[in-house]
């Protein structure tokens, strides 16, 4: 299923204001060979981090994004998501529970954008000790495979505790 642009771009804006990232004991090595944008955020609070792998013309690139964000509340992101889900009609392909780097954690796959474009986004939320949350968003375009790099990433990162 896919959903318009002003329900993708209300998503994109709920994800970041409920998880913007960072503790810095928390490693997370994006994917080999892909190109790294650090985005440090001023409040120390907050880290994100992101990759990014083609893009160009018109196909989109593939990016990875690890947020940590020592002050949101897990629970709260996910009811905050579920809840933009139920009112914009989104129907997500995959929303179940995940154990990630020690925590119980959750996953939220959904897809959005034009008929013939359409994005899929894999969010992980993971609590973060003593209070806070993780985010791991990876987006690709619908045809694109998942990479194989992106899911040693992630599994390195939640194997680790």
């Amino acid at each position: 299923m896919t959903v318009s642009r002003p329900s993708f771009s209300l998503v994109l804006a709920l994800a970041a204001s409920t998880a913007i990232a960072a503790a810095a004991d928390v490693a997370f090595v994006g994917p080999s060979g892909w190109s790294h944008i650090g985005q440090q955020s001023p409040d120390q609070t907050r880290k994100l981090d992101q990759w990014k792998l083609g893009g160009g013309g018109n196909d989109p690139a593939q990016t990875v994004t690890f947020i940590s964000d020592t002050t949101s509340s897990y629970a709260d992101a996910l009811t905050l998501i579920r809840k933009n889900f139920a009112d914009n009609h989104i129907k997500a392909s995959a929303d179940t529970d995940t154990t990630c780097h020690g925590k119980q954690g959750h996953i939220i796959e959904f897809s959005s954008g034009p008929e013939g474009k359409e994005i899929v986004i894999k969010r992980i939320l993971i609590p973060q000790d003593p209070s806070g949350l993780i985010t791991i968003t990876y987006a690709r375009a619908k045809d694109d495979p998942y990479d194989d790099d992106v899911k040693k990433s992630i599994e390195t990162f939640c194997k680790a505790s």
